[in-house]
């Protein structure tokens, strides 16, 4: 009989045991139970006996992810994209390399006697300076030479009243002012064209911008130049539709190379231009290079610029 009950805490341990071990196997494990079957197991509880209904923890599948592939769309292309315009730059001009500028009367204004002239003389230019009225059909109306000296850091002005006479009622001319140096050669001329008038009003316009007609990229002054040829490229607004010519003249004035050039018709805008000059000589040689244009009306030049080098063969 003591046997027996002294059992009894050694069976209640064993079956409390026993009861913990199942409820604990029951428990899925999160990650290795994928079934949605729902497990029914005993309750050990005050309702023991009464089926109870645990449904297990159930692992989300995977879900796949799509790798999207960019399929390449050839590029069409339409040729005439490829060609870019060319931009004719704008030329920027230094007023510092004017040589002549008129500035009044301003082009194609309407004059009587006399006529106020005011032009300005690049401060390089020493020698002479000559002042001249060419009416339509080539005659001289007025014409005075005088001497102008160098004026460092500042223009000369020159302020003239110019007196003339005419047949007619009106007629068209051509004022024009010019520098040479020492040995006679021009170094700079400038023109405005005007509409004489015998009677009546002034009636004056805007004068040319603060710019020359020129606008010299290469070469540079005083450049030394070898090789027989001269390089020439630049910008020039033509004052008519004539050809525009380039010398190179030595200090007796003998042209020692040439080039004529035709722009596109004139329209007040600057036309850009390449070209070569060649030349002989035996030495070194101080030159001028000449770039002029001819008046297309009134027998005589309209403008001419010049600037001094050095060429070697």
């Amino acid at each position: 009989m003591r046997r027996i009950i002294k059992l009894y805490p050694l069976l209640a341990f064993a079956i409390l045991l026993g009861c913990t071990r199942g409820q604990t196997a029951a428990t899925p494990l999160p990650g290795l139970v994928n079934s949605a079957t729902p497990v029914t197991l005993p309750r050990p509880s005050a309702d023991a006996g009464l089926p109870v209904t645990v449904t297990p923890f159930v692992e989300p599948l995977a879900t796949e992810t799509e790798t999207l592939t960019p399929t390449p769309i050839p590029l069409t292309i339409d040729p005439t994209y490829l060609i870019f315009p060319t931009n004719t730059p704008t030329a920027t001009l230094d007023p510092s390399l004017i040589l002549l500028r008129i500035v009044s009367p301003g082009p194609m204004a309407k004059v009587i006697s006399p006529i106020d002239f005011i032009v300005h003389v690049a401060p390089e230019y020493t020698g002479t300076t000559r002042i001249e009225l060419i009416g339509e059909d080539g005659t001289e109306l007025y014409r005075k030479v005088f001497k102008t000296y160098s004026n460092i850091g500042y223009y000369t002005r020159v302020a003239e009243q110019i007196n003339y006479e005419i047949k007619g009622a009106a007629e068209i001319a051509r004022l024009q002012v010019s520098t040479l140096d020492s040995k006679g050669r021009l170094q700079a001329h400038n023109s405005v064209r005007l509409l004489l008038q015998a009677v009546g009003e002034n009636e004056l316009s805007p004068p040319f911008a603060v710019q020359d007609r020129i606008l010299l990229r290469y070469p540079h002054k005083n450049d030394e130049i070898t090789g027989g040829t001269l390089p020439v490229t630049g910008d020039f607004q033509p004052a008519d539709d004539l050809p525009i010519t380039l010398e190179l003249i030595d200090i007796d004035g003998t042209v020692l190379g040439s080039r004529q050039l035709q722009l596109a018709p004139a329209d007040g805008k600057y036309q850009q231009f390449t070209t070569t000059i060649p030349y002989t000589v035996n030495q070194r040689t101080p030159v001028r290079l000449i770039i002029r244009q001819s008046d297309d009306r009134i027998d005589g030049l309209s403008y001419l610029y010049s600037t001094p080098l050095q060429i070697s063969p």
